[in-house]
């Protein structure tokens, strides 16, 4: 058996319980299969990856928050999450035998007033300190003058906060690798349309106008009062480092865009036939067991394993079919 080399690892959990007993156990597994590998709860430690056991929230605040220079391996249910919380054992065993890649994400530095604030993984977002409040902004782009705008405000999102609030107000969904800015108009009343820029641009903010006070808003957690002199914006030096498994590099994430709006997320650790046959009722809707034996190929025994998996999860549901009483339906949750 290969010995793995010499690791450090941090552990840093939420406050929900959950989340601090899959720490724990996390802690037991590492120490009883892979007692030469150093811990420590403390985020700004020098270490060789971070895991974080918590929702989205938490995830946020600690990339904020930790050392920018860790990979980061986010465990949960969240958006954000690698895997899930009961996938922890086989990730730790992946990343401590060097099953794993590191990948890179683009997160935003923000200035203001000459003050530089922690970078942002998802998005800093302009608006009035009242929600629902008006105001008015300038757009510059390397210095050239873009647009005078009035709304709610303006989003500049990195490719990985264009699934969060960039998208809800309106703006595109770019790919997690991509080498770009997003620039998205909240409510515009000039009828302003999202931007797509490159990477190395310098956005600036100015001429803000509001009665309901103006302030930033870094990836939904942190709070800054501007005046009307303005900010900027740029791709930060430091990049958001994360652990990841598998090859997945492209689909990933419109499968978690599709598992969250349908309120589920396969976990890391299922089993493919399991993962195949959810595909399958996800792309045609609800079948019988019939129906799914013929469409997977798979044997009966395994088809009907997979089924059992998901149904006892919650992921499908087994109704009865209107057509023959002696016969199921297998449909994905509401």
């Amino acid at each position: 058996m290969l010995v793995p080399p010499a690791m450090r690892l941090a552990l840093v959990a939420g406050r929900d319980r959950a989340s601090r007993e899959a720490a724990a156990d996390a802690v037991r597994h590492i120490r009883e299969r892979f007692p030469h590998v150093a811990l420590t709860d403390d985020i700004l430690a020098s270490a060789d990856a971070l895991l974080l056991f918590g929702d989205d929230r938490f995830i946020l605040d600690s990339l904020l928050d930790g050392n920018p220079k860790t990979a980061v391996l986010p465990m949960g249910q969240g958006f954000l999450a690698e895997c899930s919380l009961d996938g922890i054992e086989t990730a730790i065993e992946n990343l401590v035998m060097g099953k794993h890649r590191i990948d890179e994400r683009l997160r935003l530095e923000l200035r203001v007033d000459g003050v530089r604030f922690p970078p942002a993984l998802n998005e800093i977002a302009l608006t009035t300190s009242r929600g629902g409040g008006f105001l008015r902004y300038s757009l510059e782009i390397d210095g050239e003058s873009v647009w005078r705008d009035a709304g709610d405000g303006v989003i500049v999102s990195t490719p990985t906060g264009s699934t969060a609030y960039s998208l809800s107000a309106g703006g595109p969904v770019i790919m997690e690798n991509a080498d770009a800015l997003v620039v998205v108009p909240i409510c515009s009343n000039e009828g302003r349309k999202p931007l797509v820029i490159p990477r190395r641009s310098v956005i600036t903010l100015s001429a803000i106008e509001s009665r309901l006070g103006r302030e930033i808003v870094i990836d939904g957690r942190r709070r800054v009062r501007v005046g009307d002199a303005g900010l900027t914006v740029r791709a930060s030096e430091n990049p958001a480092r994360f652990v990841r498994f598998g090859k997945a590099r492209y689909l990933r994430v419109f499968g978690k865009l599709e598992a969250r709006q349908r309120g589920v997320e396969m976990p890391m650790d299922a089993p493919p036939s399991a993962k195949f046959v959810y595909r399958l009722l996800l792309d045609q809707g609800a079948l019988s067991e019939q129906q799914i034996v013929r469409e997977t190929r798979l044997a009966e025994r395994t088809a009907r394993s997979a089924l059992n998996y998901l149904v006892q999860r919650q992921i499908v549901r087994r109704l009865p079919s209107l057509r023959d009483v002696r016969e199921a339906i297998f449909a994905l949750a509401p």
